[in-house]
């Protein structure tokens, strides 16, 4: 039982510690995307505010562990649903981008918070496996999925910022275009196992 309960404790934690990065480094993703004109550094910041919301279902979720077994399922279908809505979002920015072909202007601050978001999501989705099966809670391991297209979309904004800088004007939609097709393989799949 002792073993249970630090299972949930821990949990509760990670999902603590995704929402605080969350809310921060989304912010400063979607600011420094919008200033930048990137398409794949807002999705990357979206990607992490969707975890937001997914690690505050869960804390929910888990503050709950022993009233409510539906509680589970509820996280579990919501964050399956953000990676869809976070799909389709991006392919749709994307395809307006490649057909006006506007291009984003990098700066210094968009390269640093996306490699900011890079480092420390990977730890963040570590973690979150780890515990999920510990719980166990199949919706913790989704918003570890989604803590990885974070991660991801972090990578693929800074290689479509690198390019467009390199004289590739479409790389930033093109990454951001990857990166929808990821979230929504990885929403399907999740909805399609629940």
């Amino acid at each position: 039982m002792d073993s249970q309960a630090g299972a949930v404790r821990a949990a509760l934690t990670i999902s603590w510690v995704s929402i605080a990065w969350s809310a921060c480094g989304g912010a400063a993703s979607i600011g420094s995307g919008l200033l930048a004109g990137s398409l794949s550094l807002v999705g990357s910041g979206a990607s992490v505010f969707i975890d937001l919301a997914s690690s505050a279902v869960l804390v929910w979720r888990f503050r709950r562990h022993d009233e409510s077994p539906g509680a589970e399922r509820v996280a579990h279908v919501v964050a399956a649903t953000a990676l869809l809505a976070l799909s389709a979002g991006l392919a749709v920015a994307s395809v307006v981008r490649l057909a006006t072909g506007a291009a984003p202007d990098a700066s210094a601050a968009s390269f640093a918070v996306a490699c900011a978001s890079a480092v420390v999501l990977p730890a963040i989705a570590v973690r979150k496996y780890q515990v999920a099966p510990r719980v166990p809670s199949p919706a913790l391991r989704v918003d570890a999925h989604i803590t990885v297209v974070g991660a991801a979309t972090a990578l693929l904004a800074l290689a479509g910022l690198g390019l467009t800088e390199a004289g590739v004007g479409s790389a930033d939609a093109v990454a951001a275009m990857v990166i929808a097709a990821g979230a929504g393989a990885l929403g399907a799949r999740e909805l399609r196992h629940r």
